[in-house]
């Protein structure tokens, strides 16, 4: 959360809400934060990197700044936070974070067990959750952990149709929260007719890509895709743990602080390439053109309007073909 307590004071320092830095040092290499996109990004970097104990007193002062501000508005001042206020540089700040709070959940569900541990107080898993008991475990329908049957263990996922109709995307410039520049304004696009799968796709269905061999075919990757994967040497999804030989395709699920059992009618959980792969194996298993929904094709499924919650989003590993004209 380096880029997060930087932006704060760079920020509030534009707005003219602070009069001076608290580290330049760190609010210059933090400013700009990696590339993503360049996966031995940090390996080039020559500057100075701080220690993880000085980072911390970095973030603990910029803390105490920020609260001593907030602590300091008039109730007045709280209630007219628009565009045009300098304030609205505290809310971009508070955005920010969120963002950073979603991104560190999954830099936290790549860590190794041994440096987690479940929160007191933290919310808990959803009670869909699987886990292991011994007496279950030695129980003969244990077997479907590890060799899931599709129908059975996760779900079919059959096309559905979804009518042709007119999607709205932007919001009012006097929208009352926070907005990136990018949501405002309106348009309307009218999205095609097409099909649907019914559910997201399952670690189950994923299962049987990563049986077929779809890590190692190329001719399912895009070129960027397939860079990655050979950088990376990914065989499977990153959130699947293997437990038996190679090959044999057993697999544990991490979730943020643990390991449970395989999930296998949960969505998985990939990047863009791999959701590309899959579609592109998925067209020449089945015959039929298939790849990742657009996000007007995925307002379309939510009603086609823009309920003005989501500043980002993901990929939404939900197939789609075309209906036959």
């Amino acid at each position: 959360m380096l880029y997060v307590a930087a932006l704060y004071v760079n920020k509030l320092r534009v707005a003219g809400l602070l009069d001076k830095p608290i580290n330049p040092y760190y609010e210059v290499i933090f400013e700009t934060g990696v590339d993503e996109m360049s996966w031995d990004d940090l390996s080039k970097n020559k500057m100075q990197w701080p220690s993880v104990a000085e980072v911390r007193d970095y973030r603990r002062q910029v803390y105490r700044v920020v609260s001593s501000l907030i602590s300091g508005l008039t109730s007045e001042q709280c209630t007219s936070i628009g565009q045009d206020s300098p304030l609205w540089s505290l809310v971009l700040g508070f955005e920010h974070e969120r963002i950073h709070l979603e991104t560190s959940s999954v830099l936290i569900n790549e860590m190794p067990l041994q440096y987690v541990r479940f929160p007191e107080g933290f919310p808990a898993y959803h009670p869909s959750v699987k886990r292991y008991n011994t007496a279950a475990a030695a129980a003969p329908e244990h077997h479907h952990h590890h060799h899931p049957v599709a129908g059975k263990h996760y779900p079919v996922n059959d096309f559905i149709d979804v009518d042709s109709q007119v999607v709205s995307i932007g919001k009012p410039r006097d929208f009352p929260s926070f907005g990136w520049d990018n949501e405002y304004g309106h348009r309307e696009y009218t999205v095609p007719a097409f099909k649907a799968t019914q559910y997201k796709v399952s670690n189950g269905e994923f299962l049987e890509f990563v049986k077929s061999g779809g890590y190692s075919n190329t001719e399912y990757w895009t070129d960027v895709g397939w860079k990655w994967r050979a950088f990376r040497n990914v065989k499977i999804p990153s959130f699947w743990v293997r437990t038996g030989p190679q090959g044999y395709h057993e697999y544990d699920l991490r979730v943020l602080f643990d390991t449970v059992p395989m999930q296998w009618d949960w969505p998985v959980v990939v990047n863009l390439h791999e959701a590309v792969a899959f579609t592109n194996w998925k067209s020449k298993a089945s015959g039929k053109t298939i790849r990742v929904m657009t996000e007007l094709e995925h307002r379309a499924i939510r009603g086609g309007t823009d309920d003005h919650s989501i500043a980002f989003g993901g990929v939404d590993m939900m197939s789609k073909v075309r209906k036959p004209s």
